[in-house]
């Protein structure tokens, strides 16, 4: 990825992208027609209701890892072998059940770069290669790529697997656990799209996505959901998905009370396996804290790329930290001394009756991975304390630039004293601002920390304010910050005050 000089494995992605990570193992896979750089057009579907699992290598011309992979043969290999009968370059032997699709996902890619003569380019990506290249970086946003190559396998069942840099053989014994078809009628539950965090007990709406894995057509099935032994709800559909074919079923709300686990069970006259009819899913409630939480962060190498917010559930940023200090390990800012370690913070929430989330950022776009963690699992993340007790605990790692855990904390107003700043006594100016930004404050009673954030929560510039009677001012120049909206906040004894700001 980034630092490959560390790393020969994989490349970063030099696209912007708000995905949090690759698409999960089990996800559907987005459905796609393309054109390879030949005219011949593919259309995934197509190629899954016939029967192929797809291995779809999503890569760049420019980066090495992809290229040194490219080189092993792996899937040139895999083509030739398992490939489509008939298909240019395939064996009269094949196995007859893989289609291998090769992506270049950096859209400023040129022709010349995959024939090696370009200026962004590690070879001649054409020569020896019997599998279809595809010159299109469209299916990034749809397939949440975040890093080159990331190489993907998509069952007939059209379910995916992120399935890496693996040989031929590797790969096609992946493709033997692919589910198969079921003779009959054979209705399987394939995803839970509901919430799965809540502030309070309360109403879940519940939606589940339904296949017809069985050689029949499914026109009819029902739906329930448990809580335990008790039946919460039963949902009657009907339509018609051919073999394969999935849709999404609304099955209302149920009411919880607290923690619960979910049961939710699909059948279908004369369903012919039961075995993938029921699915769990634990529906978690925001756990109760005070106001006084400590925020314990589990850096990586790149502590300089890390930083996060506490939202409110109104959007508010209430509490933010980092991006840490950058070493000097490399020209990224490896190591450091908040590097591999476990950055702590004090926070004071409002104390008003909130639930509230945690975003974690990657400034470089691909999450926390190098180095050794100090997290409970010996990874990376973070975990919010309270009263001595650990009451969340997320672990992150490759998610992109940005991880958001909804629900981490609550808070009950029994913390009747504490307030957030008086906003009468801060005011930004002028707004919109085109050379500066001022904030005026008003009788500060200890040291404040002034901050302008993106809207991410992404702190970009700080000032201290020392505390005294009377009014004081506080200015940034604005010259190096791009035209758009940004948060100005003040924060004191953990109380923190959030305006926006345009700068023009």
């Amino acid at each position: 990825m980034k630092k490959i000089l560390l790393s020969a494995l994989v490349c970063s992605a030099l696209f912007s992208s708000n995905s949090h990570a690759q698409l999960a193992d089990g996800s559907i896979a987005p459905d796609f027609t393309v054109t390879d750089i030949n005219g011949t057009q593919h259309n995934l579907y197509s190629y899954l209701d016939q029967g192929y699992s797809v291995v779809m290598d999503v890569s760049a011309t420019w980066c090495g890892p992809c290229w040194s992979y490219h080189q092993s043969g792996a899937l040139e290999d895999l083509y030739v072998n398992h490939g489509p009968a008939g298909f240019p370059g395939v064996s009269p032997n094949t196995t007859d059940d893989v289609m291998v699709l090769w992506f270049e996902g950096d859209g400023s890619t040129t022709q010349a770069d995959l024939e090696g003569t370009g200026g962004n380019t590690q070879g001649n990506w054409l020569a020896g290669t019997a599998f279809p290249i595809i010159d299109d970086a469209s299916q990034n946003g749809p397939y949440q790529i975040a890093f080159f190559p990331t190489i993907y396998t998509i069952c007939p069942n059209r379910t995916v697997t992120e399935s890496g840099q693996a040989s031929a053989t590797q790969h096609y014994a992946g493709i033997g656990n692919c589910p198969q078809q079921a003779e009959g009628t054979d209705a399987s539950i394939i995803g839970y799209n509901g919430d799965e965090a809540l502030c309070g007990a309360g109403d879940v709406p519940v939606t589940v996505d339904i296949q017809n894995s069985g050689t029949d057509d499914l026109t009819s099935a029902e739906i329930m959901v448990y809580d335990g032994a008790t039946l919460l709800s039963t949902t009657n559909w009907t339509g018609n998905l051919v073999t394969w074919a999935s849709t999404t079923v609304d099955c209302g709300t149920v009411s919880v009370s607290g923690a619960t686990t979910l049961e939710i069970v699909v059948n279908a006259s004369n369903d012919s396996e039961a075995s993938n009819n029921t699915v769990e899913k634990v529906i978690n409630v925001a756990p109760l804290s005070g106001s006084n939480i400590t925020v314990n962060v589990f850096t990586d190498n790149y502590a300089v790329e890390t930083s996060w917010a506490i939202k409110s559930s109104t959007g508010q940023t209430v509490a933010s930290g980092g991006p840490y200090t950058a070493g000097t390990d490399d020209q990224w800012g490896g190591g450091g001394p908040d590097a591999n370690t476990t950055m702590t913070h004090e926070v004071l929430l409002p104390g008003d009756v909130d639930c509230y989330s945690f975003e974690l950022y990657d400034s470089y776009g691909d999450g926390m991975q190098y180095g050794t963690g100090t997290g409970p699992d010996g990874g990376f993340g973070f975990e919010i304390v309270s009263g001595g007790t650990t009451i969340t605990s997320v672990a992150a790692e490759n998610f992109g630039e940005q991880l958001i855990t909804g629900a981490v904390v609550r808070t009950d107003g029994s913390d009747a004293s504490v307030s957030t700043l008086d906003m009468a006594n801060i005011n930004v100016f002028p707004n919109p601002a085109t050379d500066v930004v001022n904030i005026s404050m008003e009788n500060v009673s200890s040291e404040a920390s002034v901050s302008i954030m993106d809207l991410q929560g992404r702190i970009l510039a700080t000032q201290s304010a020392s505390s005294m009677s009377g009014t004081q001012v506080i200015t940034f120049a604005t010259e190096g910050f791009a035209k758009g909206t940004y948060v100005v906040s003040v924060s004191v004894n953990g109380l923190t005050s959030n305006t926006n700001v345009v700068i023009k």
